[in-house]
């Protein structure tokens, strides 16, 4: 991956244009006449849809589409942790993968060593899932939903102007009809690398283009998509260490903690969760780097810069599952 690969990457992340020719724009808006302060690709639209093409399989990109926010489609989510013996590790983890509802499973090193994320339409039917999961494997699932929400941007590139972003705006599930079901549906798997990637899309609901363009407009100006660009492959793109720095607070001074960790480049989601009598930190902040020696340094900083003593690093050592939620299925109901 040379020079502009990373540039193409960086800008591909927060300014895919929501447009019938997307590529177009990008290099018309990066070229090579006057940019005015921005990084231009200097590449011609074919040539940038082939270079893109190629970063998606050499696995750099997972893929090009929205990142919905679950709770603005009437969905809830949690984030689930569990001791499980080393040697069941592998069977529990492949047992909890093929829930559909998981979009996230690690290993992580720590007494807690099971960490996944699970999406259902409600919590009643988050506590049945983890409940049955543990009559099932005979280990303890707990549940540690968020309380509230400082950051969630997964972004990743040289360019740190990509990486901030303004705290995410709480609001009721939006109001969807089928065929706003239907167009979700054909979008969360993201959008194919061609000139005119919207245009199966619409074929695939049986809308017209400029239809669909306005509707994933207005859902990105409303919040039911947070971001419209490439997934990337963060140990791919250089970032090898991901570890969740969990730490211990006051009640009164996690938000504003959490505010501050929210504003580093390197923290891509930062969350405030219930304590468990046995692990109780309630600030959680996910801090990306290049190495596990960059990530422990920066955990140190940020602890001392927050005044929490109390604090632990779980680096993430396999990935079993890494997916997009899939909504409204049809087995997915209410």
């Amino acid at each position: 991956m040379d020079s502009e690969d990373k540039r193409i990457l960086s800008l591909l992340q927060t300014e895919f244009p929501v447009v019938a020719r997307p590529f177009d724009a990008l290099a018309a808006r990066h070229g090579r006449g006057p940019c005015r302060g921005r990084k231009r690709l200097g590449t011609e639209p074919a040539a940038l849809v082939a270079r893109v093409r190629h970063l998606a399989e050499t696995g750099f990109i997972r893929r090009i589409g929205p990142v919905f926010d679950s709770r603005r489609l009437g969905y809830t989510s949690t984030l689930a942790a569990a001791r499980v013996p080393a040697e069941r590790l592998a069977e529990v983890a492949e047992r909890v993968s093929r829930l559909p509802g998981v979009t996230h499973n690690y290993e992580r090193r720590g007494d807690y060593n099971l960490w996944f994320t699970l999406t259902a339409r409600s919590e009643k039917e988050i506590a049945r899932t983890l409940d049955a999961l543990g009559e099932e494997t005979g280990i303890v699932f707990h549940s540690l939903p968020a309380l509230a929400v400082y950051k969630i941007r997964a972004v990743f590139g040289a360019d740190e102007a990509t990486s901030g972003g303004p705290p995410r705006k709480e609001s009721s599930p939006a109001e969807l009809d089928d065929k706003q079901k239907q167009l979700v549906r054909a979008l969360q798997d993201g959008v194919a690398i061609e000139a005119e990637p919207f245009v199966s899309v619409a074929e695939r609901v049986g809308r017209p283009v400029e239809e669909v363009l306005a509707q994933i407009r207005a859902w990105m100006e409303g919040g039911v998509i947070r971001r419209f660009g490439a997934v990337l492959a963060h140990r791919r793109v250089g970032y090898r260490a991901n570890g969740m720095a969990v730490f211990r607070l006051p009640a009164d001074r996690v938000d504003e903690a959490g505010r501050m960790l929210a504003k580093r480049p390197e923290i891509t989601h930062c969350y405030c969760r219930p304590p468990l009598s046995d692990f109780p930190y309630t600030l959680y902040a996910m801090i990306h780097g290049q190495s596990e020696e960059a990530v422990r340094a920066l955990a140190d900083r940020l602890a001392q810069e927050i005044s929490s003593a109390d604090y632990a690093l779980l680096f993430s050592t396999t990935e079993f599952k890494k997916s997009p939620m899939r909504y409204f299925e049809p087995e997915d109901r209410p």
